[in-house]
Formats: structure tokens, sequence, C-alpha cells
């Protein structure tokens, strides 16, 4: 190494002043531009993974909502793809409510049920949304504790 350096000062030293100035500028613009594009690569890689880690967070937090549905689903089993009213009183039987299901004019299905369990139509409003069927207008009336009145309008989603 101290070879290399006597052989680069002999070489420096026979060269004009002018030309010494040159490289030496040459020199610092070249460490400058060094530097620069180091500190850029390291931001940029920076940002890149604070972008990985903010994508790698919003799924972890739909995860409990993708792994709900996703069980809803598997409950049904094939029955997705049933026609909507049959796909509704399916949902109804599985959840124990009794309740009238007329079909609308404009597509749409009607339900009503008296003195149904409040958490048993919460659950079926979940499956009804897993398998994207959603409420048009409801009405729930409480009546005794735990149990509600229904009158719903569904739809199925994107319809």
């Amino acid at each position: 190494m101290t070879n290399l350096r006597r052989r680069f000062d002999e070489w420096l030293a026979s060269l004009s002043e002018r030309d010494r100035r040159a490289v030496n500028v040459g020199a610092l613009l070249s460490l400058i531009i060094l530097i620069t594009a180091t500190v850029l690569t390291v931001v940029l890689e920076s940002t890149s993974a604070v972008e990985r880690v903010a994508t790698k967070r919003l799924l972890l937090a739909e995860l409990p909502t993708l792994r709900d549905r996703e069980q809803r689903l598997r409950r049904l089993g094939g029955d997705v793809n049933l026609p909507l009213e049959r796909l509704v009183k399916r949902i109804l039987s599985q959840h124990d409510i009794d309740a009238t299901v007329e079909v609308q004019s404009n597509s749409s299905i009607r339900l009503r049920a008296t003195a149904a369990s409040f958490d048993s139509v919460i659950d079926t409003l979940g499956d009804l949304e897993a398998v994207s069927i959603s409420v048009r207008r409801s009405a729930l009336t409480a009546t005794t504790a735990g149990r509600v009145d229904v009158d719903m309008e569904l739809q199925k989603s994107g319809s």
C-alpha cells in the first residue's frame, strides 16, 4: 500500500500546478457525487421500506375481517351462488330466525321477523355482508330483552 501511495505522490508531483488543481477539484467533485449518491440511495431505500411496512400493517389490520369473511363463506359452503331469495332464507335458517321473505318489484328482498334474537340478527347481517348482500333499509324495534322485530330491505351489492 505504501508503494502505491509513493507512486501516486510521485505522479502528482510530476504534474503542473494547474493539473494538480484539476486533479484535486476532480477528486473533491467525485467525493461529493459519491456521498450524494450514497445518501440518496439510503433515503430511497428507507422510504421504500417505510412504504412496505405501511402496506404490511394495512394487510394485518384487514386480516381479522378477511378471516371472519372466510369463516362465514366456509359455513355457507357452495350456497353463495343461490338466487337472492333462497340465499337469504338459507342464512336466516342458519341463525334460527323465522322470517317472511318477499321478493320486491325492484329485485330486492324484504324480510320481516318478530321477536328475533338480537345476536342472531347481528350474525345474520355479517353473513349477508360476506356474500355481498347489502341492507338498503332497515328497522329494528326492541320487544323484550334481547329480542327485536326486524323489517329490512336487502339487495345484492352491485345490483
